[in-house]
């Protein structure tokens, strides 16, 4: 059988989650859209269903399963989704059993043996996705010339044994990767479709966050200039100049930055922007520029009102500094956002107040503050030293690994005591 037809799976939650999350925000899955730009480049059909915006029963899921007929089904898979999953890989054993399945997305790549021996899935791609997925398509479709163990990146069962092939590393060049296939997906569907992505990997080594361990401690960014030319085909698209855009920390790179700037600067076109960064990855002149070209909206994570506990989470930033540059950019008439996680390993009660009081001082000062749980996702260094850290999880399922729930008890405060704590925390930031 050759292998031509490919389905897409962006894995959701229960229809309560979905609801709450979509009256916040929604976006595509940008990585799948990635994935689906290169298997069509390649001579592949590509279909996306998004289950996180498409109310799809059982019975429509069925009949597009028997219509499409995919001969791979891949599934975008992150914690808090994995119960979805397991429920998706047994309809579609059920109803496509000759159908390949191929799980990936941040969870996978950490828990291969459950993906192989608990879900079910025929192979776990680990890692960026893109060229991975490619090359076990071609693999599968002509395995006299490419055998499976030479296709980097991926995990499967053979002989019931579990094997893991060579790392792929990661792509260097992401100007290489196309533009988005933005029609495979119902952009009306999404409140900010209009959403990018312009680099990959973190120098950070903060203890609660998988994105070294996903995509790598180098910097890797695309080009200004190929920015430029998907915010100009997007806008197109969609007829919107309002664009989100998802690094982590988008103003890393001053050179690209400025050049970045200079190009929307000269564009006919005027957009808005929201992005994400690190309060000691921007300095005033950065906040000038960005709002010379419609930076509306700056999302900082500064986790902990504690300077000893930024230090113990290995977040590194300066809390006097963290204070000036956010009030800054508020004078600039730029609403900012900042971000903290109750619940630390480290955290005490007297830390959590700490952070209480910090996160007070920046709302009367004009800033939107905003409050999680801590979680320790699959990946992190906060996983998989839990026990040293000292901390136990309470949970008995993955879609209890959500942010607004305490699933931890720590060497300092039970999990009663982190509820409350992060009860008060909400409380003060509203």
């Amino acid at each position: 059988m050759k292998i031509k037809k490919v389905l897409l799976i962006n894995c959701s939650l229960d229809k309560f989650s979905r609801e709450k999350i979509r009256a916040a925000v929604s976006s595509p899955n940008l990585g799948l859209l990635s994935i689906a730009g290169i298997l069509l480049m390649h001579g592949y059909r590509v279909k996306i269903i998004d289950f996180f915006v498409e109310e799809i029963s059982k019975e429509e899921y069925v009949n597009i399963l028997n219509e499409y007929n995919p001969d791979v089904i891949g599934y975008s898979v992150y914690t808090r989704t994995v119960p979805f999953l397991k429920r998706m890989v047994a309809i579609n054993k059920k109803v496509m059993s000759n159908a390949i399945n191929v799980v990936g997305g941040p969870h996978p790549t950490f828990r291969v043996n459950e993906m192989l021996n608990e879900i079910g899935a025929d192979f776990v791609i680990r890692g960026e996705g893109e060229f991975v997925f490619l090359k076990l398509l071609e693999s599968l479709n002509y395995p006299e010339g490419y055998r499976l163990k030479d296709v980097k990146g991926i995990s499967y069962l053979y002989n019931k044994q579990i094997v893991n092939t060579a790392s792929q590393g990661y792509i260097k060049k992401l100007d290489a990767l196309p533009l988005q296939p933005i029609g495979l997906i119902k952009t009306e569907l999404y409140s900010t479709a209009f959403s990018i992505i312009t680099s990959r990997g973190c120098p950070g080594n903060c203890i609660y966050c998988a994105s070294r361990a996903l995509a790598g401690n180098e910097y890797r960014m695309r080009s200004a200039e190929n920015v430029i030319s998907e915010i100009y085909f997007l806008e197109k698209k969609l007829n919107s100049t309002k664009i989100i855009i998802l690094d982590d920390t988008f103003t890393a790179d001053k050179e690209r930055l400025k050049k970045f700037c200079q190009l929307v600067y000269s564009m006919n076109d005027r957009y808005t922007f929201r992005i994400e960064s690190r309060v000691d990855s921007v300095v005033p002149g950065d906040i000038d520029m960005l709002k010379k070209i419609g930076c509306e909206v700056i999302h900082f994570g500064v986790e902990s009102g504690s300077q000893k506990v930024i230090k113990q989470i290995g977040k590194n930033i300066d809390l006097c500094w963290a204070e000036e540059i956010m009030e800054y950019a508020c004078k600039q008439k730029i609403h900012v956002v900042a971000s903290f996680i109750i619940g630390h390993y480290c955290d005490t009660k007297e830390s959590v107040l700490e952070t209480i009081n910090l996160l007070k001082r920046l709302k009367n000062r004009g800033i939107e503050v905003s409050v999680a749980g801590c979680i320790p996702f699959p990946g992190t260094p906060l996983y998989n030293n839990k026990k040293k850290l000292g901390v136990e999880v309470h949970a008995n399922s993955w879609q209890e690994y959500d942010f607004s729930n305490i699933i931890v008890s720590t060497d300092y405060l039970n999990c009663e005591q982190l509820r409350e704590l992060l009860f008060l925390a909400v409380q003060e930031s509203m």
